[in-house]
C-alpha cells in the first residue's frame, strides 16, 4: 500500500519540476537583465510580505472580505469599460478569422471559400459555429458585433474571476489567498488586455475548467436534484470545452489514472466520484457526434488539399532550428505537399530524423525549453492584438513604460502563483503518508498532463499554458496549511537571510548593468491589422480605373512610418494627406506593402489610393458584416462603407 501511495507522489514531483522551470522562465525571459532584476526584486518583496499579509487578512471578517471582493469586481468592471472605450485593440490572426466566419454563419451564409484557413485548421469550425449562435441572438436585439463580443468577453472573464474567488474561499476557508488573487486580477493586465479585447478559445476553457473542479469539489455534499443539474452542467462544459479546445483530451488520461489509483487504494472514494467522472468521460465521447453534426449544419467539408495532419505539430516542435514553437518555414513546407496523406507520410519519415538530429541531450533540453515557453507570461497580454486602433495621447505618452509595467506584473503574479503551488507540491512529496484528495489529485494530474502533452508531443506557446492557471488556483486553495498566528514561524532567520541576499544581489546587478531597461522597439500609433491573410489565399478586391479609395486616420502621437498592405505587382497611386495642413506624401510600393517613411505630427490624416491605370487593379480590403474595424469608414468614390477598411499601421521606434 505504501508503494502505491508513493507512486502517486510522482505527479506532484513532476508538477513541481515544471513549475520551477516556469518560475525561472518568467525571471529570465524576455531576455533583459534589468527586467529580470526587477522581477526578482518585486518577487522577493512579495514573498517577504506574504506571511504578514496572511496574518492580517485572515483576521478579517467574512463580511469584510465579501465587501472587498464586491468592490474589487466593480473596480475591474469599470476599468474594463474604460479600456474598451478608449483603447480598443485591432484583432488579427486566428481570432479574427473565426469571428469573420461566425458573422457569415450568423447571417446564414455557409461559405467556406473566403480563405483556406478552416480547411487547414478544421478544429476551429465548432468555435465559429458557437460564436455565430451568440451573434444571432445579439443581432436579434440589434446589437453590433463589437458590442456583442465585448459583452461575451466581460461575462466570461468576470465570471471566471468570480468563480475562481468563490471556489478559493470555499475550499481554503481562508481570506489571504482569495484577497491576494483578487489583487492580482485588479492590478495586472490579465483582466484588461488579451482576455478582454480578443474572443478566442482560451478564455472559455479557463471558465470551463474552473467550473468543472468547483462542481467536483462539492459533489459529495449535493442533493440528488442538485447532482442532476450539476451533472448536466458538467456534461455541457466538457462537451463545449473539447469542441473548442481539443487538447482538453488530456483530461481523459488524468481521469483514467485517478480512477485506476482509487480502484487499487480507495474504492469507497471511487464510488463517490464515479458518477461525475463518468459524466465527464461521456462528454468527451459525445463530442465526436456533435462535431459531425456541426459540420453538417454549417455545410463544412474537410479539404485534404489544405489540411495538416496531427503529426505536423510533432514534427514542427522538434525542429532543430526552433525552440518548440510555431515555425513558419515548416508550415510552408507542408503546404507545398499536395495532400494530407502526403504530409502525413513525410512527417512519419522525418520525425525520427529530427529526434535523432537533436540527440538525447537535445531532446531533453527541448522539453525543458517548451515547458518554459508554455509557462511564460511575459507577452501573453499582447496575444492576437496588433496594438490599439487609435490609442489616446495620454496612453501613448507612456506606452512603452506601461507595456513594461504590465509585463512585469504578469510575470511576478504568475511566479507567485507558481511558487505557492511549487511549495504545496513539495509538502505532498515530503509527507510520509500521501493523503488522497480526489479533486486536488485530479487537478495535479491534469496540470501534469498539459505540461507533458506540450513538452513531449505538441508545439508550445504561452497561451497553451494558460489552462493550468485555474488548476493551480484550485491546488493552492486545496493545500493551504493550518492557520498560523506567529509571524516568527513564517519568517525564520534563514528565510530572511536568503531573501535579503537575493534582493541585494538583484539590486546591485540592476545598478551596475549598463544596457537600458527600455530597449528600442516598434510602437504602434494607429492601425487596423485585421485580415484573412494572403497565406490563406484570401481574395483581393478588384477596383476599376479612376477609382479612389480613402480612409481617415487620427494620430494621437507623432509617427515616423506608415505601412499599408497591398498585393504585389498592383499599380496604385498611394498618398497620405494631412487634413490639418493639406500636405500630401507619396508612398512607395515594396513587395506586398505600400510604405512611407516620414515624420508625421499628431493630427488627422487621410490615406488615399487611386487606380490611375487603364486596367483593373487589386487592393487588399477587409469587409465584415457588422464588426466595426475602425472609427472611420472606408470611402470608395464618395460612397461610405462602415464595415470595411484598409490594412495599415502608423508606427515609430523608441
Amino acid at each position: 500500500m505504501t508503494v502505491k501511495h508513493n507512486l502517486m507522489k510522482l505527479f506532484p514531483l513532476l508538477l513541481a519540476g515544471g513549475l520551477l522551470i516556469g518560475i525561472i522562465s518568467n525571471i529570465v525571459a524576455p531576455i533583459n537583465v534589468k527586467e529580470s532584476c526587477l522581477v526578482v526584486i518585486i518577487s522577493v518583496i512579495l514573498w517577504y510580505l506574504w506571511p504578514y499579509f496572511k496574518v492580517k487578512t485572515n483576521q478579517l471578517s467574512q463580511k469584510t472580505v465579501t465587501w472587498c471582493i464586491g468592490i474589487g469586481i466593480i473596480l475591474i468592471f469599470i476599468i474594463q469599460l474604460i479600456v474598451l472605450r478608449y483603447l480598443p485593440a485591432t484583432i488579427y490572426h486566428d481570432p479574427f478569422r473565426v469571428l469573420y466566419q461566425a458573422e457569415h454563419l450568423s447571417q446564414g451564409q455557409h461559405v467556406w471559400s473566403s480563405s483556406t484557413y478552416f480547411w487547414r485548421y478544421p478544429n476551429n469550425v465548432p468555435l465559429a459555429f458557437l460564436l455565430s449562435q451568440w451573434l444571432k441572438l445579439t443581432t436579434f436585439i440589434h446589437l453590433s458585433t463589437n458590442t456583442a463580443l465585448h459583452i461575451l468577453s466581460i461575462v466570461l472573464l468576470d465570471g471566471f474571476i468570480l468563480i475562481a474567488l468563490s471556489t478559493i474561499r470555499k475550499i481554503s476557508r481562508r481570506n489571504s489567498e482569495a484577497l491576494a488573487i483578487l489583487t492580482f486580477f485588479i492590478v495586472s493586465p490579465f483582466a484588461y488586455t488579451y482576455y478582454l479585447q480578443v474572443f478566442y478559445s482560451d478564455l472559455p476553457i479557463l471558465i470551463c475548467l474552473m467550473l468543472c473542479f468547483a462542481i467536483l469539489e462539492r459533489w459529495t455534499s449535493l442533493s440528488k436534484k442538485s447532482k442532476t443539474l450539476n451533472g448536466l452542467l458538467l456534461f455541457g462544459l466538457i462537451l463545449i470545452g473539447q469542441l473548442i479546445k481539443p487538447n482538453l483530451i488530456v483530461f481523459v488520461v488524468a481521469i483514467i489514472i485517478l480512477m485506476f489509483y482509487l480502484l487499487l487504494n480507495n474504492r469507497k472514494t471511487l464510488v463517490k466520484y464515479l458518477l461525475p467522472l463518468s459524466i465527464i468521460l461521456l462528454g468527451f465521447v459525445a463530442t465526436i457526434s456533435v462535431k459531425t453534426a456541426i459540420d453538417q449544419t454549417v455545410d463544412f467539408s474537410n479539404n485534404t488539399k489544405y489540411e495538416l495532419p496531427t503529426t505536423n505539430w510533432i514534427w514542427m516542435s522538434y525542429n532543430p532550428k526552433g525552440n518548440g514553437t510555431y515555425v513558419g518555414a515548416d508550415i510552408k513546407k507542408m503546404t507545398q505537399l499536395p495532400t494530407k496523406a502526403a504530409r502525413q507520410s513525410y512527417n512519419e519519415k522525418e520525425i525520427p530524423n529530427r529526434i535523432k538530429s537533436l540527440g538525447v541531450t537535445g531532446v531533453v533540453e527541448r522539453w525543458v525549453v517548451k515547458v518554459g515557453v508554455l509557462l511564460n507570461v511575459g507577452h501573453i497580454q499582447r496575444s492576437y492584438t496588433g496594438g490599439y486602433i487609435e490609442a489616446t495621447a495620454t496612453y501613448q505618452k507612456y506606452q512603452s513604460q506601461l507595456s513594461l509595467l504590465g509585463s512585469l506584473i504578469m510575470r511576478v503574479g504568475f511566479i507567485f502563483i507558481y511558487g505557492l503551488a511549487f511549495m504545496e507540491c513539495l509538502s505532498l512529496i515530503i509527507k510520509k503518508h500521501y493523503a488522497i484528495n480526489p479533486t486536488r489529485d485530479l487537478a495535479i494530474l491534469l496540470a501534469v498532463g498539459y505540461l507533458a502533452f506540450h513538452a513531449l508531443v505538441w508545439e508550445a506557446e504561452s497561451r497553451y499554458g494558460q489552462p493550468i492557471l485555474p488548476l493551480l488556483l484550485f491546488i493552492n486553495a486545496s493545500l493551504i496549511p493550518e492557520k498560523q498566528t506567529d509571524l516568527t514561524l513564517s519568517k525564520p532567520r534563514s528565510r530572511t537571510f536568503l531573501l535579503s541576499g537575493t534582493l541585494l544581489i538583484a539590486v546591485l546587478v540592476f545598478a551596475v548593468w549598463s544596457k537600458p531597461l527600455l530597449s528600442s522597439k516598434k510602437m504602434l500609433v494607429a492601425g487596423q491589422r485585421s485580415q484573412l491573410s494572403l497565406q490563406y489565399k484570401a481574395k483581393p478586391t478588384w477596383i476599376s480605373k479612376n477609382t479612389t479609395i480613402s480612409q481617415t486616420v487620427v494620430l494621437n502621437h507623432a509617427a515616423t512610418k506608415l505601412s499599408i498592405s497591398a498585393p504585389q505587382k498592383t499599380h496604385l497611386y498611394a498618398q497620405l494627406v494631412s487634413i490639418d495642413d493639406h500636405r500630401s506624401y507619396a508612398l512607395i510600393h515594396k513587395g506586398s506593402t505600400l510604405i512611407l517613411h516620414q515624420k508625421l505630427a499628431s493630427g488627422k490624416y487621410k490615406i488615399v489610393l487611386t487606380n490611375k491605370s487603364t486596367n483593373q487593379q487589386k487592393v487588399e480590403l477587409v469587409s465584415t458584416q457588422k464588426f466595426k474595424l475602425t472609427p472611420h469608414p472606408l470611402v470608395i468614390n464618395q460612397q461610405h462603407f462602415k464595415y470595411r477598411s484598409l490594412i495599415y499601421d502608423f508606427s515609430y521606434h523608441v
